[in-house]
């Protein structure tokens, strides 16, 4: 019994000896926290990066680690680190209770997908996934004010996809691979039906008609899509396409293929 007793209390002083080394240990590093704040402040981020690094690594799991661990990955985003950035913020996310910085970090995590992007003329799996996390993010904070720019960032990644399709489309067309170009301006109009490209799509693919000697294709396809161009201009532009090629295709237009 007695040594039940003794077992019990060593138990109990060891691990309030284990949490006042904690707390001693977030004590000590809350100086080099405020070091770190500092060097973030003023811009410096890559003194602040290594300062928020070290209190993360001396002691894993604090709540100051875990503070730390968000602003290590504001100054990775300030610094343009993508990558690095978007994994810290994950990270941060996973063990953080701080619902705001939570909702901050998962929009940084949209962010850094999206300045990863690459221009609409090289391969787009980064764009597609910035679209991912942004709609993941519009789904779990329905109510954030950040939803008006994941929706703005949503349509300026479908306008960049719409031209990659449209822009391969005239490639094809150039080289006379009709069927192939019409693959692609039909895909602008399924997937990307609500922007801009979606009016050049439909002139695309009356202009392939033409170029292919299909007329009555051209003049059959303009009838039934001709209510829902976006834009009048377009609208007017495809009309007079078909006008003015009645009789043989003129050098405008073939200026217009290759502008």
């Amino acid at each position: 019994m007695m040594r039940k007793k003794i077992t019990f209390i060593l138990i109990v002083v060891f691990l309030v000896c284990c949490g006042k080394k904690n707390v001693h240990v977030e004590e000590d590093l809350s100086p080099r926290f405020d070091k770190a704040m500092e060097y973030f402040d003023r811009g410096k981020y890559p003194r602040a990066k290594d300062e928020f690094d070290y209190i993360i690594m001396t002691d894993p799991g604090s709540k100051i680690a875990n503070e730390s661990q968000y602003y290590k990955a504001e100054a990775l985003f300030q610094m343009e680190e993508y990558a690095e950035a978007s994994i810290t913020f994950d990270r941060y996310v996973r063990f953080s209770p701080d619902f705001t910085k939570i909702e901050k970090s998962r929009y940084r995590i949209c962010e850094c997908a999206i300045l990863s992007s690459n221009a609409y003329q090289r391969e787009q799996s980064q764009t597609h996934r910035a679209l991912e996390q942004l709609q993941m993010f519009i789904e779990d904070f329905p109510e954030s004010d950040l939803i008006r720019d994941a929706e703005i960032g949503i349509l300026e990644l479908r306008i960049k996809l719409a031209q990659k399709d449209f822009e391969v489309g005239r490639m094809y067309l150039k080289l006379e691979e009709y069927e192939s170009a019409l693959i692609y301006f039909r895909s602008v109009l399924n997937n990307y039906y609500d922007t801009s490209f979606a009016d050049d799509a439909r002139m695309g693919i009356i202009f392939t008609h033409i170029l292919n000697d299909n007329r009555q294709g051209a003049n059959s396809y303009f009838k039934a899509e001709k209510d829902r161009f976006l834009s009048q201009s377009k609208y007017e532009e495809a009309e007079t396409l078909l006008i003015d090629t009645q009789t043989g295709l003129k050098l405008a237009q073939y200026i217009q293929l290759y502008r």
